[in-house]
């Protein structure tokens, strides 16, 4: 029993990183109609970011974490304005394409500025085992799914309460009555 206990919270703490993606690609599906295939790569950035903040600059990690997120986001608004904006009524294949394209173009900055080794971050989630109805289950595993939780929860309370989340959940249901 032990066992099951402990490969299903080691399988709901992956399931609920993979949501957390897939919420992701939802959220700019339905926000922009375009299937954004580069999503990975802004990540993988403001994870590289992290890294440099956080080993090469010395930056405490919660820090090195927020201006890794400013940086990501500037970076993800400059492709935004530069790249996708102009192919708005473009054909959704094109959109497609650019964004696969995208995809590359920027796992080759990347590896250019930062090279193709994997670097190791420090660990900064506890991995402290934790005892849970006699099954041995890591501590990062329990904050990878309540981080999950909480996210799912505020983005569900911001889209229907807020005027703003209201706001893009009509425009995703129709663009020209919500205009």
């Amino acid at each position: 029993m032990e066992k099951f206990i402990q490969l299903s919270l080691s399988g709901i703490a992956n399931g609920a990183i993979f949501a957390l993606v897939a919420l992701g690609f939802v959220l700019i599906f339905k926000s922009s109609d375009v299937i954004n295939f580069a999503q990975g790569e802004l990540l993988m950035i403001g994870a590289y970011l992290t890294f440099m903040t956080v080993q090469q600059f010395g930056i405490l990690w919660p820090v090195g974490v927020v201006i890794a997120v400013a940086l990501s986001a500037v970076v993800g608004v400059l492709i935004e304005q530069l790249v996708l904006r102009p192919l708005i009524g473009e054909p959704a294949i094109s959109v497609i394409m650019v964004t696969i394209g995208l995809s590359s173009v920027l796992r080759a900055i990347v590896g250019a500025i930062w090279g193709v080794t994997p670097l190791a971050a420090p660990e900064f989630l506890p991995r402290s085992p934790v005892n849970i109805l006699g099954a041995t289950v890591g501590m990062d595993k329990l904050i990878a799914i309540a981080l999950a939780l909480l996210l799912f929860g505020l983005l569900t309370i911001f889209f229907r309460t807020s005027s703003e989340g209201i706001a893009m959940r009509a425009v995703a249901d129709d663009q020209q009555a919500a205009l």
